[in-house]
C-alpha cells in the first residue's frame, strides 16, 4: 500500500513558494509516519515540518502518492533514485531534478526545469511542461544524461538543451529552441517544432512528427512499451532528414515527417 501525502488546506492558502526535495521514495521508505512528518520542508524563508503542510497516511514504502494543488511546490522527486512517486495535480519548478532512477508520474502540468540534470529513471508528465525541460543543472555543461521523459502535452522553450543521453518524447508541440546545442540523445516531437530547433546541435537525433527509417521502429516500440500513445501516422509516413548545425560539428540530425 502506498504512502499517501495530502496537502493541508492551510498550506494551499500560503502565498509562499515551497521546496519539497525531501518528498521522494528514497527518503520516505523505511520511516514511520511520525518520522515522515518530521522531514524538513522549506516554505518561503522558513524550514517547516512536512507534517505541518501535508497530512501523512501510512508508514514509509517505496510507493508514494501526493494529492493537492502543488503548483507552488518545487523540487518534488528531486534526486530520487528508486521507487515510485505519483503526483495527482500540477507541480511547480524542477520536478525530478537530478533524478537517477525510479518512476515519477505527474498527473497534470509541470513547471519549468522539470527533469533538469536527470541521469536515469522515467519521468512522465500527463500535461504540459514549462520551459527548459531536461536542462543542465546550474553551472553544468550537460543537460539530461540518461533516462526517459514522456510528455503528453506541449513543452515550453529550450527543451532538451545540451542533452547528452536518454530519450525525450513530446506528444504535442515543442517551443522555440528545442534540442539547442544537443550533444547526443534522442528527442521525439509528435506535434510541431518551434523556431530554432537543433541550433548549435553537435550530435543526437530530433524526430519531428508531421516510408520512415526502419531504425525508428526500435524507438517507437520502446515508447509504446512505456505506455506512450504514438500517433498512427508516425509509423507510416515519409521522413526528411536534415543534418547540421554546421556552426558545430554538424553530426546531429533532424527527421521531419513530410507533408506537414
Amino acid at each position: 500500500m502506498a504512502t499517501l501525502l495530502t496537502m493541508r488546506a492551510e498550506a494551499e492558502r500560503l502565498a509562499l513558494p515551497i521546496e519539497a526535495a525531501a518528498i521522494r521514495p528514497d527518503t520516505i521508505a523505511g520511516r514511520s509516519r511520525r518520522e515522515i512528518e518530521g522531514l524538513p520542508i522549506v516554505a518561503g524563508n522558513r524550514t517547516e515540518r512536512l507534517g505541518d503542510l501535508f497530512e501523512v497516511r501510512g508508514d514509509g514504502v517505496e510507493e508514494v502518492e501526493i494529492e493537492g494543488d502543488l503548483a507552488r511546490v518545487a523540487l518534488l522527486g528531486a534526486g530520487m533514485g528508486r521507487g515510485s512517486l505519483v503526483v495527482r495535480g500540477p507541480v511547480g519548478p524542477r520536478a525530478g531534478s537530478r533524478m537517477s532512477g525510479g518512476r515519477l508520474a505527474l498527473g497534470s502540468d509541470a513547471g519549468p526545469l522539470a527533469g533538469e540534470g536527470m541521469t536515469g529513471g522515467l519521468l512522465r508528465i500527463r500535461g504540459t511542461a514549462g520551459d527548459h525541460l531536461a536542462a543542465p543543472l546550474p553551472g553544468h555543461p550537460r543537460g539530461m544524461d540518461g533516462g526517459v521523459i514522456l510528455v503528453e502535452g506541449n513543452t515550453g522553450a529550450m527543451a532538451a538543451m545540451r542533452m547528452r543521453r536518454g530519450t525525450i518524447a513530446i506528444a504535442g508541440d515543442a517551443g522555440p529552441g528545442a534540442g539547442c546545442a544537443m550533444l547526443a540523445g534522442s528527442l521525439f516531437v509528435f506535434g510541431r517544432l518551434g523556431a530554432g530547433a537543433g541550433a548549435l546541435m553537435q550530435r543526437g537525433t530530433i524526430v519531428a512528427f508531421r516510408p520512415h527509417p526502419p531504425f525508428l521502429n526500435l524507438y517507437f516500440d520502446g515508447l509504446e512499451a512505456a505506455g506512450f500513445a504514438l500517433p498512427r501516422e508516425a509509423r507510416g509516413g515519409r521522413y526528411r532528414r536534415r543534418v547540421g548545425d554546421i556552426s558545430g560539428p554538424g553530426k546531429g540530425e533532424i527527421l521531419t515527417l513530410e507533408g506537414t
